[in-house]
C-alpha cells in the first residue's frame, strides 16, 4: 500500500484510542454509488497528524492515477494548501511514478513535504495513564472513546458532502444542499439546514445534534425524519435520536444526554 499523509487547516481527525484501521476513513466528495471498485484503490484514513490517503500500488498505475485524481478533485478546494508526504508499505514505486503522483497532488494545490513523518497505520495508540484515569473517573468507557472523529472548522455550502466513518463535528452551519453522512454521531455547532445521516451503517445508537435544527432531512440508521412543519425556535441545541425505533427531536440540555 502507498499512503499519502496530508495536513489541512480546515479539518482535524481524531482516530480514537484503538482505531480500526481496516475501516475506510474520511472522504469529502460527490457521492458515487455506482461501484466500490475505486475504494479498493484509494482509501482515506484519519490520523492525529491529518489525512492519510492509502493507495493500492499493486494495481494498474494508470488506474491508480485516475482514481487518485478523481478522489482529490471530488473534495474541491478542501485540501488546497495541504502539505503531504508518501508512505510506502508494500510495493515500492519508481521515482518517475512517485513524481507523477506528486504532480497530481500539486494540480489540486497540495504541497509535498518530506519533513512530515509518515505514520504506520497498523500501530495502535494508547492514552497516557493520567488521561485514561481521568476518563475512568467520569465514567467514560473504552467503547465510548474508540470511535474516530473529524472536526470541520467551517460551514458547508450547497453541493458539499462529507462521508466519514466515525463522528463528525462541524464548527459552522450546514446549509441547504449540503450533506453529512457518518457511521457515528453528527454535531453541528451552528444551524443544520441541509441533510444529515448518522449511524449510516445501521448504528441505531447514533444521534444528531445542532444549535438550530431545521434540516432538509434527518436520517439515523435506516430511519428517515422529514423536517417539522414549523421552526421549533427553541433557542437552544436540539438532538435527534431513535427511541423504540422512532426518531425523536428533543431539547439537548433537558433530554439529550439521557439514555
Amino acid at each position: 500500500m502507498l499512503c499519502i499523509t496530508l495536513k489541512t487547516t480546515d479539518a482535524t481527525w481524531f482516530p480514537g484510542t484503538i482505531p480500526n484501521w481496516n475501516r475506510n476513513m474520511p472522504t469529502i466528495k460527490k457521492r458515487n454509488r455506482r461501484s466500490d471498485m475505486s475504494a479498493d484503490i484509494i482509501n482515506i484514513k484519519g490520523t492525529r497528524k491529518g489525512l492519510v490517503i492509502c493507495v493500492d500500488s499493486t494495481r494498474d498505475f494508470e488506474e491508480l492515477k485516475s482514481t487518485l485524481r478523481a478522489k482529490i478533485a471530488s473534495a474541491g478546494s478542501f485540501f488546497k494548501g495541504a502539505r503531504f508526504t508518501f508512505y510506502l508499505d508494500k510495493k515500492p514505486l519508481s521515482s518517475e511514478e512517485t513524481l507523477e503522483l506528486q504532480d497530481i497532488c500539486r494540480e489540486h494545490g497540495l504541497v509535498p513535504d518530506e519533513q512530515i513523518d509518515p505514520i504506520p497505520l497498523q500501530k495502535k495508540r494508547k492514552l497516557p495513564a493520567e488521561s485514561a484515569d481521568a476518563l475512568t473517573a467520569i465514567g467514560v468507557t473504552q467503547d465510548e472513546i474508540s470511535e474516530p472523529g473529524i472536526l470541520i472548522r467551517r460551514s458547508l455550502r450547497s453541493g458539499q458532502k462529507i462521508d466519514f466513518q466515525g463522528n463528525v463535528i462541524v464548527l459552522g452551519d450546514v446549509n441547504p444542499g449540503s450533506e453529512i453522512t457518518a457511521t457515528g454521531d453528527i454535531v453541528v455547532m451552528g444551524a443544520l439546514r441541509g441533510t444529515a445521516h448518522a449511524g449510516a451503517t445501521g448504528n441505531e445508537e447514533a444521534w444528531i445534534m445542532s444549535y438550530r435544527l431545521t434540516p432538509t432531512q434527518l436520517r439515523i440508521a435506516g430511519k428517515i425524519c422529514r423536517p417539522p412543519d414549523k421552526d421549533s425556535g427553541g433557542g437552544g441545541p436540539e438532538v435527534a435520536r431513535l427511541v423504540a425505533g422512532q426518531m425523536l427531536i428533543e431539547d439537548y440540555l433537558t433530554h439529550g444526554t439521557k439514555n
